[in-house]
């Protein structure tokens, strides 16, 4: 019979659907929805270009197209050659310039939308930071102090607020995975690369520390497959802490899949949590 799963198309979504206007008709929306994943690509892109990641991006329009609404959350990665700078300085970040702002409507007109447009940006380092303060306050300084060894790499600062997001908010595995395939590939042929799988072993084993004061997070599985070092055979390191129950589909785990380019070949990164 194969290894059950549960996949998400099993489980009934609370998010609120796409909606492109009530004038369009039903034959229309194979359009539509290729328009809109076209688009959603592009923003994505866009932004993964000024150094950051996305969790979620969409839109509704109204009146075909005579004004449109754009969602955009995003996580900010600390750049590697700013090393004077800190990175908790988020003002200074150019993703809330005009610049980018402009960029994106650009893009928005070369899709046809020459009219109004509304764009709504949510920065999660601002989102993590306001939870660190109100809470969990205790928990995070001491989750700080048992990470301490990394507080110098780049990836430290960024994996704190994940690590935030994650017992507070909803769907992350793909910032989880997302973050892990950019630090991957940064640096997968250096020697910095277990000192980041030693990063992620701690951030795994953390879940735990949360988890019978309140956390929603009940378990969290990494998994990543490769030819490690350039290796003949592919290898398969699992980080795990708490319960996945994949056999039952009531239960709620979000699911994501990413594939790492490297010049060993490619990655498969997969994340589990247990919500």
């Amino acid at each position: 019979m194969g290894q059950k799963a549960n996949p998400n198309s099993f489980q009934r979504s609370t998010k609120t659907a796409i909606t492109f206007g009530s004038g369009h008709r039903m034959n229309e929306y194979s359009t539509l929805l290729k328009e809109y994943f076209s688009i959603s690509f592009n923003i994505i892109a866009l932004f993964e270009k000024n150094n950051c990641v996305v969790k979620d991006c969409f839109f509704t329009t109204q009146n075909e197209k005579a004004f449109i609404t754009l969602f955009i959350n995003f996580l900010v990665f600390k750049k590697r050659s700013s090393k004077n700078k800190h990175s908790s300085d988020l003002k200074k970040t150019d993703l809330e310039t005009p610049i980018i702002i402009q960029k994106v409507f650009f893009a928005l007109t070369k899709f046809g939308y020459f009219s109004s447009k509304r764009l709504i940006l949510q920065n999660l380092n601002k989102t993590a930071l306001k939870y660190q303060k109100t809470f969990f306050s205790k928990e995070y300084v001491q989750i700080k102090k048992e990470l301490n060894i990394f507080s110098k790499e780049i990836y430290f600062e960024s994996g704190i607020f994940l690590f935030c997001l994650m017992n507070m908010t909803k769907n992350t595995s793909l910032l989880i995975s997302k973050f892990i395939a950019r630090f991957f590939k940064l640096f997968h042929r250096t020697k910095k690369i277990n000192k980041f799988l030693l990063f992620l072993t701690k951030f795994v084993d953390n879940v735990d520390s949360l988890r019978f004061k309140g956390s929603r997070i009940k378990g969290l599985k990494i998994q990543i497959k490769g030819r490690f070092k350039g290796i003949p055979r592919t290898k398969i390191r699992l980080f795990q802490k708490g319960s996945i129950p994949l056999q039952t589909i009531s239960n709620k785990i979000k699911y994501s899949l990413m594939h790492i380019n490297t010049s060993y070949g490619v990655f498969g990164v997969k994340v589990w949590i247990f919500e």
